[in-house]
């Protein structure tokens, strides 16, 4: 590879501020300089001796370029110039202008803002990006509020104040992401890191995983004291953000005798009456780490700010310490739970004060933790370089060819047949997250007046879960007779468009013989709607597997999502402590078809209660139960069916969600994995059937547990209900996998994706499929009193009441016909009756 021209840029560099985040832009400009680059470096320069924006030229001991830029004034995370500061755009481009380059590198941007990157991008260079901490979701960097508890990983679904208010960081947040879209590759140092940025909305297209590389260093060999006490130590400080609070209360909770701690960097004011096997000690020099390692058996880590990754981590595992951490995305990348150490919830002190306790009680298992330590991979610094290296030749020697511009997608139209949460789940959340993307959205009923002119106007035409009717197929009719092609979709979660099912859908058997037939008959109707549109999307791949193989049309998978307005109210719930009391196990059925799943584990709990007299069973919603719970009835508690902004509170405060699904059942593999993914959200772990829905979203072990035979249950219920840890963290981690893979704005790229290869297959050159579906439609003519549509968000907080609803279809049934409407349709009314 030839010379190339690389400018380095940084918030903050060496020499004036030195840490772990400004050696790695520093090493690298280095690294790159000794194989022959041009590098020259920006950066940040603190010192309130200087006018702010003033400028100056340095060369460095390595012999590197280095413009200094006065920052000092901007260092306030509230500070709007900390996150775009036209003054720093200004003189950053002046001097790009004087100092071109192939490519500009920028890592952190704090005080100097998000304007460099468009600067570089305009200036004519590649441009990368990496994100070594979480700057550009959250103003205070570190995913952690002002009062040290850890903010909600996806903004979105949260109401964390940040340095201003909510209100204003998603304004902020706005105007940098689109900067952000000028960079040519994001870089972050692990794949979590990747993950949270992705989930809150950068496009992971352009996201790479870079983890940051350590010089060689030649290791000091210090004996290890050899008997049974074990020593732990602690190395943040008094900075609250890497948790001395929360272990300090943890360690007042752990009984003395066996152990010691050292806590590095703290005064002795700080560990008040906790014992002399609680040590303050002054902060250790980096050449002596080798020896403080080697006198100490666990590391403690318990930060309540998120970490991109954490050095300090790997060299402890290294050194053949274990390593307590909490869940705070960098450490535990090299942390193995149960392994080489032991993963908590971050502020949780009781989560960690149980994880303490238990490896000081047992030396055993601290040394076999100590033995699988040093087991962890640590990047070399020169692999980094060569890898930026290679990345930079490939952005630099990049085709220019274009790339056939993406359709038209400006506007989407939702027309619906159903309310309640599949209303929710599969068109008012794919209709928000469309919205975060700047793509406007219309979701209306399918008897909705309106429809013609919105179908008119739309990009991308929705028909979800719609039975057909005259004037549906013949508002396709209208869609493809537009001189635009535009694609019409239909959807639906469940598996109610193959009328060959009959005799193996369970939950009908209660009907009558006429109620059976109509709901066959809606079958044949969704099949219809089905066969007239372009393309389906389903929630499984059950479902879409099943549908191209009845249609042969094209099929797209999008998952059931998290919307923003459950994420808050779970993050709102999860904010306190269960409800005081015994252990609780849950299962809530939202409909009246789920007896027969019920029954799969009603005996399998009926075990584990008799062996815990004091765990209970609360059972919700509509749902008959059999006699072997009779046995423990004392202690079993029916809950009448919920709004869904009353389930998060209702989730939080059982210990155990259950799932059950019954096997060998078509219908059921095409469900979807809701009843996990709403109590992930509120850290409760579940255990489920192994159907395909569950088998897709829970890592088995980790973020719940999959059980399939009696046997099965009663372990998998068991441990969660006696191991405290476990269930911990198990909730812990399902609430950020359903965060991180199901975000609003993970959804939102996931759904335009769709809607554009829909676009291109329509307007491509190939005729349409051609279907041998014999047409079953209703005729439902279109009416404004009886085209209503659920309220998403809730304006309250709280889904409408019984009384509400009737008051707005008064009112609607009025604004279409007036009185005598009204009349007229409490006259019907009271008839059917």
């Amino acid at each position: 590879m030839g010379q190339v021209r690389i400018v380095v840029v940084s918030a903050h560099y060496p020499p004036n501020l030195t840490s772990g985040g400004t050696l790695v832009p520093q090493r690298l400009a280095r690294g790159l300089a000794s194989r022959g680059h041009d590098v020259r470096v920006y950066a940040g320069h603190l010192d309130a001796t200087r006018e702010p924006l003033t400028s100056w030229d340095e060369t460095d001991e390595d012999g590197i370029p280095v413009r200094w830029l006065a920052i000092t004034p901007f260092t306030a995370w509230s500070d709007p110039l900390n996150s775009i500061n036209p003054g720093a755009e200004e003189a950053f481009e002046r001097w790009l202008e004087e100092n071109p380059a192939d490519v500009v590198h920028l890592h952190s941007l704090q005080t100097m803002g998000a304007g460099l990157v468009s600067v570089a991008k305009r200036s004519g260079a590649q441009v990368v990006v990496t994100m070594h901490d979480f700057w550009w979701t959250c103003a205070r960097q570190f995913l952690v509020a002002p009062d040290m508890t850890p903010c909600s990983l996806v903004v979105s679904c949260g109401a964390c104040p940040c340095a201003v208010n909510h209100e204003w960081l998603a304004e902020r947040n706005r105007t940098l992401h689109a900067h952000l879209a000028d960079a040519d590759l994001i870089l972050a140092p692990s794949r979590s890191a990747a993950d949270v940025m992705i989930a809150n909305g950068v496009d992971e297209r352009r996201v790479r995983v870079d983890e940051n590389g350590l010089p060689a260093t030649e290791r000091t060999t210090v004996a290890r004291p050899d008997d049974e006490t074990v020593r732990l130590m602690f190395a943040g400080g008094p900075d609250p953000m890497k948790g001395l609070p929360v272990l300090l209360d943890a360690l007042r909770e752990v009984p003395a005798g066996g152990w010691s701690i050292d806590l590095y960097g703290v005064e002795a004011a700080r560990t008040g009456n906790l014992g002399t096997h609680v040590r303050a000690r002054p902060s250790y020099r980096p050449v002596e780490l080798d020896e403080v390692l080697a006198a100490h058996d666990v590391l403690v880590l318990p930060s309540v700010m998120r970490e991109s990754h954490s050095i300090l981590t790997r060299e402890a595992l290294g050194a053949g310490l274990a390593v307590v951490c909490t869940d705070t995305l960098g450490p535990e990348e090299a942390v193995d739970d149960g392994v080489n150490g032991l993963v908590v919830p971050a502020a949780d002190v009781r989560a960690l004060r149980v994880a303490l306790a238990g490896l000081v009680r047992d030396p055993e298992q601290v040394r076999r933790m100590q033995a699988a330590a040093p087991d962890v991979r640590v990047r070399a610094l020169d692999d980094q370089v060569a890898g930026l290296e290679a990345t930079y030749e490939a952005l630099v020697t990049a085709s220019a060819d274009i790339d056939d511009p993406d359709p038209i997608m400006h506007r989407v139209l939702f027309v619906v047949g159903i309310q309640g949460a599949p209303l929710r789940y599969r068109a008012q959340l794919p209709a928000e997250s469309l919205r975060e993307l700047g793509i406007a959205t219309d979701v209306r009923h399918y008897r909705d007046p309106d429809l013609p002119a919105l179908a008119a106007a739309a990009d991308a035409v929705v028909i979800y879960r719609v039975p057909a009717t005259l004037q549906v197929l013949d508002l396709v009719r209208q869609v493809r007779a537009r001189d635009r092609r535009v694609p019409v979709l239909f959807d639906v979660d469940d598996l109610i468009v193959d009328p060959s099912l009959r005799g193996s859908v369970h939950g009908l058997e209660g009907l009558t013989d006429a109620e059976r037939e109509l709901w066959w008959n809606g079958v044949a109707r969704y099949r219809t709607t089905l066969e007239a549109a372009d393309a389906y999307i389903g929630s499984t791949q059950a479902l879409c597997d099943e549908v191209s193989r009845l249609t042969g049309m094209p099929v797209h998978r999008f998952a059931n999502g998290v919307g923003a307005a459950l994420g808050r109210m779970s993050e709102q719930a999860l904010a306190r402590v269960r409800r005081p009391g015994p252990l609780r196990i849950g299962y809530f059925s939202g409909t009246t078809t789920h007896d027969a799943d019920w029954a799969v584990v009603e005996a399998a709990v009926v075990e584990v209660m008799r062996r815990h007299p004091d765990v209970e069973l609360w059972l919700g919603g509509h749902l008959g139960t059999g006699p072997a719970l009779e046995a423990v009835a004392e202690r079993v508690h029916r809950l009448p069916m919920l709004p869904w902004t009353e389930l998060p509170a209702r989730l939080r405060d059982v210990d155990v969600n259950l799932a059950p699904l019954v096997a060998d059942s078509q219908f059921n593999e095409a469900k979807s994995a809701i009843k996990w993914l709403e109590a992930a959200l509120v850290a409760t772990p579940t255990v489920a059937s192994p159907r395909e829905p569950f088998r897709e979203a829970i890592e088995d072990g980790v973020t719940g547990h999959l059980a399939d035979s009696h046997e099965q249950w009663v372990a998998m219920l068991e441990r969660l209900i006696t191991d405290e840890h476990h269930r911990t963290l198990v909730g812990t981690r399902a609430r950020r996998a359903a965060l991180l893979r199901w975000s609003p704005a993970h959804q939102g790229h996931r759904y335009r994706e769709i809607l554009l290869a829909a676009a291109r297959d329509v307007r491509g050159d190939h005729p349409r499929r051609q279907s041998s579906w014999a047409p079953v439609a209703g005729d439902e003519p279109l009416s404004a009193a009886d085209a209503w549509v659920e309220e998403y968000p809730p304006r309250t907080g709280a889904a409408p009441g019984p009384w509400r609803m009737r008051g707005a279809a008064v009112r609607r049934v009025y604004r279409s016909g007036g009185v005598t409407a009204v009349a007229d349709r409490a006259r019907r009314r009271l008839l059917q009756r």
